[in-house]
């Protein structure tokens, strides 16, 4: 699995991505069927996923993303874009209906991983 913090000079997000292949499971928001797809990276605040299918802007999806072996969040998203690329659709989900306990838990995996690149682009410039 690729572990990176994502960002460039130009990427001034608050809060930082985390470049990761998890798998994810996902419904539409008036679908029956549950999907499966990679990440491509995740933050606090949203993912973006690489699926097989095109998936429309704004549409909401039930997620739910494996962060590490065993441990799982379960969350809502809206499409907020999407594009070809190579063989898959890359879309970006932001997040909605996510407590604080769920962005902890992407925060916590993110920084056991990549502590040291994890705080040194959070605190870039403090």
């Amino acid at each position: 699995m690729n572990n990176q913090i994502s960002g460039t000079q130009s990427d001034h997000r608050y809060f930082p991505r985390w470049e990761v292949a998890n798998k994810i499971t996902y419904k539409h928001q008036n679908g029956v069927n549950f999907h499966e797809c990679v990440s491509r990276d995740i933050s606090n605040t949203g993912v973006c996923m690489r699926s097989y299918e095109k998936i429309e802007d704004s549409e909401k999806l039930s997620l739910t993303i494996e962060l590490t072996d065993g441990v799982s969040i379960q969350t809502q998203g809206r499409v907020t874009w999407g594009r070809f690329e190579g063989r898959d659709f890359l879309v970006g989900v932001r997040f909605e209906e996510i407590s604080e306990k769920v962005q902890d838990m992407i925060f916590n995996c993110a920084f056991e991983r990549e502590g040291k690149r994890f705080q040194k682009k959070w605190f870039d410039g403090v």
